[in-house]
């Protein structure tokens, strides 16, 4: 690529990701500001409407719950859609057609309110009978139900969106299977994704724990890269098996539930008067909930990415490492920044708020200082 091409690229990559951030924080902030109307104004009238339908504390909160979801999903498809499809074919980084998109967001829909009602359904069944205490109860449920959804989501609701079929590439595979080796992880595992129905960027991830772990490669990684660059990435997800980060992410997600809840119990006591709510278990509050737990989650944001970023970091070595290959790394990071639009120098402070990864042009720095030890 020429020094003009490549100041192009530079230019159009940093636009995309500026305006993605922009649009992010956008989001943020109508989401804010809905919790904070239902809170003050909202949330009591809502509550009151739903009781002329019926009383029964289990129905009157599955109803609220579902209208809550519906209204702020109302508010913000034009935003979804913005981001979601129109920005993405405007850098010409998707193949999705609209029917398509409308079709993924009615399946999200449907996947996730049953399961947001079913959480806060037991949420309110401690806060009920444990008011003082329920939010260490809840972390232990959240620590179950993290470990089931992050066991079955590979299994079950990933093949919803994009279709998979076992690695058949026989160099590719052998290729893997050599990397493979004395690691414990069984190349069968490794799975081929349709990436490219909905969009042109590469990508691959380490999903699932114990009988369902597996490497999944998209499609448009593995028609797109070479042999040792597709050795390269494989190697990096096969670092995240080698280190347990899956079991190490639940920890610290754990760990972050538990501060968040306990944040979450500290706002409620002391609002339920100030807002006019009847206790700690009206549903009302539940505004309330969701303001506390994204405030905390924002607060430590900063440090979830800071650890996983830490994480990418020993990965990218472990591929280097285990290939032998940094030239291969170093290609491959290139054609994903090309590939994806990455920023390859984003600001300091987007990187701490927004990047779970190093910074392509990190990554790179880390793999020619390698090349030279």
């Amino acid at each position: 690529m020429s020094e003009n091409s490549k100041k192009q690229s530079t230019e159009l990559s940093k636009r995309y990701s500026l305006q993605k951030h922009i649009l992010t924080l956008l989001g943020l902030a109508i989401a804010m500001f809905y919790l904070l109307f239902m809170g003050f104004f909202g949330s009591n009238i809502l509550k009151h409407l739903i009781s002329f339908v019926t009383v029964n504390e289990y129905l009157l909160i599955a109803l609220y719950i579902s209208l809550f979801i519906i209204i702020i999903d109302v508010i913000t498809i034009p935003l979804s859609f913005y981001r979601g499809f129109v920005l993405e074919h405007m850098y010409e980084l998707s193949n999705q057609k609209i029917s398509g998109w409308i079709k993924d967001e009615l399946k999200k829909f449907l996947i996730s309110l049953p399961l947001v009602i079913a959480m806060v359904e037991i949420l309110y069944i401690f806060l009920r009978n444990f008011p003082g205490s329920w939010w260490i109860f809840v972390t232990v449920i959240w620590i179950f139900f993290s470990v089931i959804m992050a066991k079955l989501a590979p299994v079950l609701i990933f093949p919803l969106f994009y279709k998979s079929v076992p690695l058949e590439n026989k160099e590719v595979k052998e290729g893997l299977e050599s990397l493979a080796e004395g690691t414990g992880i069984n190349i069968q595992g490794v799975y081929k994704i349709n990436l490219s129905k909905n969009t042109k960027k590469a990508n691959a991830a380490l999903a699932g724990i114990g009988s369902t772990r597996r490497v999944l490669l998209g499609d448009t990684l593995l028609d797109s890269y070479t042999p040792a660059e597709i050795k390269s990435v494989f190697a990096h997800e096969l670092g995240h098996h080698v280190y347990q980060h899956i079991w190490k992410m639940l920890a610290i997600g754990t760990v972050s539930g538990f501060f968040g809840f306990a944040f979450c119990h500290l706002v409620l006591t002391k609002v339920i008067v100030v807002l006019g709510y009847q206790n700690i278990h009206d549903i009302a509050a539940f505004p309330a909930v969701c303001m506390a737990l994204a405030v905390s989650g924002f607060i430590l944001l900063p440090i979830q990415n800071a650890i996983s970023r830490r994480f990418e970091r020993a990965c990218d070595k472990y591929a280097i490492e285990k290939t032998n290959d940094p030239d291969a790394f170093i290609s491959t990071m290139e054609k994903l920044a090309e590939q994806n639009l990455a920023d390859r120098t984003p600001n300091r402070v987007v990187e701490l708020l927004f990047y779970s990864h190093p910074p392509i042009s990190k990554r790179i720095e880390m793999a020619k200082e390698h090349v030279q030890l």
